[in-house]
């Protein structure tokens, strides 16, 4: 392990999401212990000038220390229920300072306190130090672990995470919170092309998620932003993998500041991991089941319209008419936050039960303009039912 330079600094507040919620990893609140990471993995999006990340990004650690007094102080006067997302795209929450600093045990002590959901994204066994904590959070409010998983091979994993957790101690991790009754989901990403994205490997990395039981997976293919991030991952190919450097070259040679792949390879990416998702019968999207009950129900009717419109859309099902109700709810759910947010009076029950009032008088349909959505979110919401991701099907 390379040897970090700790820097301390006071974060000023967590980051609050004041508008719609987002659909990929819902979340209302949100924060990072650390910046910059030990990981050291070289496919790391982490690493782009983008970021802004000053110094080594292996070495040079900003360590937030005041988060678990910051966290009490604005846990304590919120106003609006919401997911709290402890993740970051420069950082690993539970990288290995964490076993010194235990800036995510202490805030996790504070968060316990109040009737608030998490969710955490990791790739290190260190979590399990806090699964007791986490447990007892999941019993009274919710809590989501999503585990960063994209190789089997153990040599792989090895190489382009030199200094995270092995392959074995993550599906450890899985197991352990799947056993606690917390849901789990893998962030599967990136694939990396001509080295982990074959049918053959990925058949197997997906039978092994089926077969331990995963709530969902995120899928993700390699980006390579031009500068410090592809020049790294660029190196390694050349002196490990030299005879797909010619190949990768070209796949990334478009050099778009996103980083993306040549549109043609994505696509049949993609195609390989949507059919053996289906095949598998796995969410690649955060599914209801997880959110349920943890998100005020204007946010939980926003999202499963966003999702049954992704939803279909795979299936191949005309989705114009979900297009329009989602236009038309999210018109009304804006103008209502609008108003919600300037009256600092209003809490989000306040919200919730102007939604409740338009779906028991009638008033949603006549919002969004179709009796088949009326009636489902009707069930969901009146009869507390569970929309399946998989099956397309409403549960009790």
């Amino acid at each position: 392990m390379k040897k970090v330079r700790k820097h301390y600094i006071d974060l000023k507040s967590i980051s609050k999401n004041r508008g719609l919620v987002g659909d990929l990893f819902p979340s209302r609140y949100r924060f990072s212990p650390y910046r910059g990471c030990q990981h050291g993995c070289r496919y790391c999006d982490g690493r782009a000038e983008k970021y802004y990340v000053e110094g080594d990004f292996e070495k040079d650690i900003v360590v937030r220390k005041n988060i678990p007094q910051l966290v009490e102080e604005e846990l304590s006067s919120i106003r609006e229920k919401g997911i709290i997302s402890i993740s970051s795209g420069v950082s690993d929450p539970y990288h290995p300072l964490e076993e010194e600093e235990r800036i995510v045990e202490r805030t996790l002590q504070v968060i316990e306190k109040y009737n608030l959901p998490i969710s955490i994204m990791t790739k290190s066994s260190l979590i399990l130090r806090d699964i007791d904590i986490l447990e007892r959070i999941n019993k009274k409010s919710g809590v989501t672990v999503m585990v960063s998983l994209t190789f089997l091979d153990e040599s792989l994993a090895s190489f382009f995470e030199p200094r995270a957790n092995s392959v074995e101690e993550r599906l450890t991790v899985i197991k352990k919170f799947k056993e606690r009754g917390i849901g789990v989901g893998v962030l599967a990403m990136p694939f990396i092309p001509y080295i982990s994205d074959s049918k053959e490997s990925m058949d197997e990395f997906f039978s092994k998620l089926e077969e331990i039981g995963v709530d969902f997976v995120s899928p993700g293919d390699l980006t390579l932003r031009p500068g410090k991030q592809k020049e790294l991952f660029m190196e390694g190919i050349r002196a490990n993998y030299p005879a797909l450097y010619s190949k990768l070259n070209y796949l990334y040679g478009e050099n778009r500041p996103s980083g993306i792949m040549r549109s043609s390879y994505r696509n049949k990416l993609y195609k390989k991991i949507y059919h053996l998702l289906d095949q598998y019968s796995i969410s690649y999207l955060f599914p209801h089941s997880l959110y349920k009950g943890k998100l005020p129900l204007y946010d939980e009717v926003y999202l499963l319209l966003v999702h049954m419109k992704e939803l279909y859309y795979r299936k191949g099902v005309d989705v114009k008419p979900l297009e329009v109700v989602v236009k038309r709810y999210v018109n009304w759910l804006e103008g209502e936050r609008s108003k919600f947010n300037r009256r600092r009076s209003l809490n989000y029950t306040d919200l919730e039960q102007e939604l409740l009032f338009l779906l028991h008088s009638g008033g949603f349909l006549d919002l969004i303009g179709n009796k088949k959505v009326n009636e489902f979110i009707k069930e969901i919401i009146l009869e507390e039912k569970v929309f399946d991701y998989v099956s397309l099907s409403n549960k009790a």
